[in-house]
């Protein structure tokens, strides 16, 4: 989007336009620090001064040839000096009106795919702490995933213990990139903590082909930026089979997930085979009681950002009915990167009988908000 855009959007909400939704709610708010230096007051001595002697240690990640400038857009001023929690509630918080801005984080994402295990759930420790601090205590509005480093589950649930009662808090983030998909048994202590405090599972993508991850497809490693976007879909689909496959619906009943800048028009290519064939080979998975969609439409929910924009609009809406899009989709912006979906113009590409549902009421059913 331009700064003229950018311009006219904020000239509209000025002039008092119309709120998207009553109730409104942005799923994937990403919330950056300038450097790891900033979680330092949080760290334990040892880890500070690794990261001093050799760097922060993260496995590489930036083999897609992603943007710099953490992303951000280029219409924005932003830089060192920039404090990213303030500009974030001016340019999105109260320019949209949002009643909540669920922050997904972004900068330790690799941190999941490192295989000393203790500096990871140290990092994640700090990174919530400093979450809480510079970025909660800055706007009431403002909710957390947890970062918890996934290949320990036994610290994971500690951080999860520690932590899940904030009521800022909301839900667990396991970025898509893992050791295994997510449905194996090795995560499912944490999924055990996380509905037992009542928080969502938040899958957002980041971390693929990383350090000890998997790589990013079947196939093997994308080249190029634009076609690592392109696997993204296909991330997301083999974890939902695990997870249904493995039968963590049947073991968390309340467990919600939610799928954050995985693409949306999957959902029902997805659930029609695989409701096909589940009749067909049931009886290999009987832990598996009911129809894959259904698991799916009880617990499972997808961020609208990227959204498809099909030439024809009547493509668009039959895919909302084919999706069931009005259970299953959640607003989520992105914000502040450069491919965000600003909240005026996504809202105007939904029909007006199920905005409510995608902006606020699905959200604050997945996140008990």
């Amino acid at each position: 989007m331009s700064a003229v855009d950018t311009e006219r959007r904020t000239s509209d909400k000025d002039l008092g336009s119309p709120k998207i939704a009553p109730y409104l709610v942005d799923c994937d708010l990403h919330h950056l620090w300038h450097q790891i230096d900033d979680i330092f007051p949080y760290l334990p001595r040892q880890y500070v001064q690794e990261i001093k002697d050799f760097g922060p240690m993260f496995p590489g990640g930036m083999w897609t040839n992603m943007p710099n400038n953490h992303g951000y857009r280029i219409d924005q001023d932003v830089d060192h000096e920039t404090n990213f929690p303030s500009f974030t509630v001016t340019e999105h918080m109260d320019r949209y009106d949002f009643d909540v801005g669920i922050l997904t984080g972004g900068d330790i994402y690799l941190i999941t795919a490192t295989t000393n295990l203790d500096y990871a759930a140290a990092i994640c420790r700090a990174y919530n702490d400093w979450t809480l601090d510079h970025w909660v205590a800055e706007d009431d509005r403002f909710r957390m995933v947890l970062a918890i480093g996934p290949n320990d589950p036994i610290q994971a649930v500690e951080e999860i213990d520690r932590l899940g009662g904030h009521p800022a808090v909301v839900g667990v983030n396991l970025p898509a990139g893992g050791r295994h998909p997510y449905g194996n048994r090795m995560y499912h202590p944490i999924y055990e903590a996380a509905e037992r405090h009542g928080l969502a599972m938040v899958t957002h993508f980041g971390g693929e082909g990383v350090g000890a991850n998997n790589a990013p497809t079947a196939a093997g490693y994308p080249t190029y930026y634009l076609e690592m976007r392109m696997a993204r879909p296909q991330i997301a689909q083999a974890h939902v089979a695990s997870l249904i496959c493995e039968g963590v619906f049947e073991k968390y009943k309340d467990l919600k997930w939610v799928f954050v800048e995985v693409d949306t028009w999957w959902i029902p290519g997805l659930l029609d085979h695989f409701d096909a064939d589940w009749k067909a080979l049931r009886d290999y998975t009987p832990w598996v009681k009911q129809l894959p969609s259904e698991y799916f439409r009880k617990h499972i929910r997808v961020g609208t950002q990227p959204l498809e924009q099909p030439a024809k609009r009547e493509d668009l809406h039959r895919f909302f009915d084919q999706a069931n899009a009005r259970e299953v989709l959640v607003y989520a912006s992105d914000f502040p990167h450069w491919d965000w979906d600003e909240p005026v113009a996504t809202a105007a590409t939904f029909p007006e009988s199920i905005r409510d549902e995608i902006f606020g009421s699905n959200a604050r059913q997945a996140f008990k908000l």
